[in-house]
C-alpha cells in the first residue's frame, strides 16, 4: 500500500473503556495475547509467546519508561489548556531533565 493512500479514518474505530487496561496485571506474562496464524485470530497470553515463535528466533526487549509528558490545566475562564512536553532545553538525557529540582525548561 502507498502511504498516501492511507487515511486515519481507516484506523478510527470505537473501543469501549473497560476494554482498556489502564494498569499492568500482576502477572505480566498473563497479559492477552493477539495471534494470527494462517489467516486465522485467535487469542493466548504472553506467556505461550514461544510457541508462536520460530525457531532460532532473536527478541529485542525495550526498557524504555513512559514519562508523563502532558500537563492539563484550567484558566480562570474555564478554557482547557494541555501542554505537552517534547524534550528539555538544557539536558540531553530526559532522565536527567526529570531528576531536576527547581526548574528546568522545555520545548512544549
Amino acid at each position: 500500500m502507498n502511504p498516501r493512500q492511507i487515511a486515519i479514518k481507516d484506523y478510527t474505530y470505537q473501543l469501549p473503556d473497560e476494554r482498556i487496561a489502564h494498569y499492568p496485571l500482576p502477572e505480566r506474562d498473563a497479559s492477552k495475547l493477539l495471534v494470527y496464524k494462517n489467516g486465522h485470530i485467535s487469542e493466548d497470553t504472553y506467556r505461550n509467546l514461544n510457541n508462536y515463535l520460530p525457531d532460532n528466533t532473536t527478541l529485542w526487549f525495550n526498557n524504555t519508561r513512559v514519562i508523563p509528558a502532558r500537563l492539563f490545566f484550567t484558566t480562570q475562564t474555564g478554557a482547557k489548556v494541555e501542554i505537552f512536553c517534547l524534550e528539555p532545553l538544557q539536558h540531553t538525557d530526559i532522565s536527567a531533565a526529570m531528576l531536576q529540582t527547581g526548574a528546568t525548561q522545555w520545548n512544549c
